[in-house]
């Protein structure tokens, strides 16, 4: 294998999908896994549906296609609201969506009746985090245009937390969510009905609050299943080991912990600042902003910490190191946070090495 590389345990995903939805259906809710983070990775998808999980979601029309080409038979849901111009790629390849706008709505009814087929639409309503979402005044409107609607079926109401706004879930916005989805419900007279309540961030509230109503009956979870995690919060229960990174040390020197001279703006325009610790010793490893996020690694190896990054070289003190790191040695990282394995995934210059808990896979 190559440096930088990725290991991941297939294992460890499927042992987290499978306790997702066991902890989901125990109380009446349909655990749908986000994988956008893992940008189409057949392997991955895979792993997951043997958890049990019953549809794959993702942002990208690209990844969808590929893994209806690859054979995945599970239902594959658009998880970004559709752009217009991949109306006619969604409706081929996904077999339902989140939407938003009413003019998307009647765009996609056209195509269907042209193409005289049926789709499920997922509508999704801001209760505050203001991403994507129909205010909540425009309900009735939403009612009237799906009434009208022929071969588009609205299966239910979602929002969004966390993402954009960083709103978190709260019992008084979910009960305004409950309360859309009920009128919306009621107006339609639809039997089967999702309330979708949102990813990871809810699951964990659920897990560790009262805050979650007995209504909500659908989340769209990727970063617990993925990493065991809340953020930076360790899910118990679910593991944490899916995911190493692996970087290879090109430099090892004793150097002062201050750089020397006038300081000015770094690459990206930030004017960093460092503690003058005397002379320690640090390492290069050959990684760097290009493929991930340096604030958000964790060396596992004690006493390693994560100074910064340029491009391509990531600056680590060792100096407490445990054993000190050689030349030519590597080091691993997990992973702070769900953004970090994210553009993980999306350098081209991270190898992937995919392994079992007892074996190579």
């Amino acid at each position: 294998m190559t440096n930088p590389h990725l290991t991941i345990n297939l294992d460890a995903v499927t042992c987290n999908a499978s306790k997702v939805r066991e902890i989901c259906l125990a109380r009446g809710i349909r655990a749908d896994s986000v994988v956008k983070c893992v940008c189409g990775d057949i392997k991955i998808a895979e792993a997951i549906l043997e958890g049990g999980i019953y549809s794959l979601m993702d942002s990208r029309m690209k990844n969808i296609a590929a893994f209806r080409k690859a054979g995945i038979r599970a239902p594959l849901g658009l998880l970004r609201i559709p752009m217009l111009s991949e109306l006619h790629e969604m409706l081929s390849y996904a077999d339902w969506s989140l939407i938003s706008m009413p003019g998307t709505i009647t765009e996609l009814e056209k195509l269907c009746a042209s193409e005289k087929k049926e789709f499920d639409v997922l509508l999704m309503t801001d209760v505050g985090d203001l991403r994507e979402g129909i205010w909540p005044d425009r309900i009735g409107e939403m009612a009237d245009l799906f009434r009208k609607c022929r071969w588009i079926r609205c299966i239910g109401v979602g929002t969004n937390f966390g993402c954009f706004g960083g709103v978190m879930p709260s019992k008084e916005n979910l009960k305004m969510l409950v309360d859309i989805s009920s009128e919306l419900q009621r107006a339609l007279g639809n039997n089967k009905w999702l309330i979708s309540g949102g990813g990871t961030n809810l699951f964990y509230e659920m897990l560790n609050s009262d805050i979650t109503p007995p209504e909500i009956n659908h989340l769209r979870i990727g970063g617990a299943l993925l990493r065991g995690r809340c953020g930076t919060n360790v899910i118990e229960g679910l593991r944490q080991d899916a995911f190493v990174l692996t970087a290879e040390y090109v430099e090892i020197a004793r150097k002062p912990s201050r750089p020397l001279g006038p300081i000015g703006t770094d690459a990206f325009g930030k004017v960093p600042h460092f503690e003058d610790r005397g002379m320690r010793y640090r390492a290069i490893a050959a990684i760097g902003k290009q493929d991930v996020i340096p604030e958000d690694l964790m060396p596992l190896t004690p006493g390693v910490t994560v100074l910064g990054a340029s491009s391509d070289h990531l600056v680590l003190d060792i100096d407490d190191a445990d054993p000190r790191p050689e030349m030519g040695g590597t080091l691993d990282f997990s992973f702070k946070r769900y953004g970090a394995l994210l553009h993980a995934f999306n350098s081209d210059y991270i190898e992937r090495v995919y392994v079992r808990d007892d074996r190579r896979a």
